[in-house]
């Protein structure tokens, strides 16, 4: 009889185990919701030159439940604390633009959408420095890497946040493509190096 019960108890003990693990079908977060991310009306270029962030018109955060038998509730919703964009060469070029982090401070809830508008993804110090200031007259107007008179990146988004019962949230990660590219402003004349 011992020999039975103690199979059974061990039995017994995986199958809570398997039960209290979590039903994490995206992301290694243990929160039982996860966030998507759209792009809508994306610019087609970015002016390196502009005097302005790379901000997008509209973005949307969706929620999620990991288990759709789950039960929603408000302390699902996703406090959403900073988003990190980090950049990749796709136009064989090696030097990519540096990884930032912006503040989210937006709310989703649990199972509904949140539209962030005008939300920055380069700041306008990244717009001037490496690889993006070679485009610049002053630096040739050029990228060394691939001599062309345009830089071509993906950026790939993630959101960080928790959920109102304080679980930590990892956003699916979001990539999205942009032209980068120098264009003077109107009236102005600038000094190109070597010419």
């Amino acid at each position: 009889m011992k020999k039975l019960s103690l199979p059974l108890a061990f039995l017994v003990g995986v199958g809570l185990l398997a039960g209290g693990c979590s039903s994490n079908t995206r992301g290694d977060d243990a929160a039982p919701v996860y966030i998507t991310c759209d792009f809508t009306l994306l610019p087609a270029a970015k002016n390196v030159n502009d005097g302005s962030l790379l901000q997008f018109q509209t973005v949307t955060l969706q929620s999620h439940m990991k288990s759709p038998t789950a039960t929603s509730s408000p302390f699902l919703d996703v406090q959403v604390e900073t988003y990190t964009i980090v950049w990749t060469r796709v136009d064989g070029g090696k030097t990519a633009s540096k990884t930032e982090v912006f503040g989210g401070n937006v709310i989703v809830p649990v199972g509904g959408l949140t539209t962030l508008t005008n939300y920055p993804f380069m700041s306008i110090s990244a717009l001037q420095q490496p690889p993006l200031s070679f485009l610049w007259p002053s630096n040739g107007s050029v990228d060394p890497e691939t001599n062309r008179f345009e830089i071509r990146q993906t950026g790939t988004v993630t959101f960080n946040g928790h959920t109102m019962s304080g679980q930590p949230v990892v956003s699916v990660p979001a990539p999205f493509d942009m032209t980068f590219v120098y264009i003077a402003g109107a009236g102005r004349v600038e000094p190109v190096r070597g010419r």
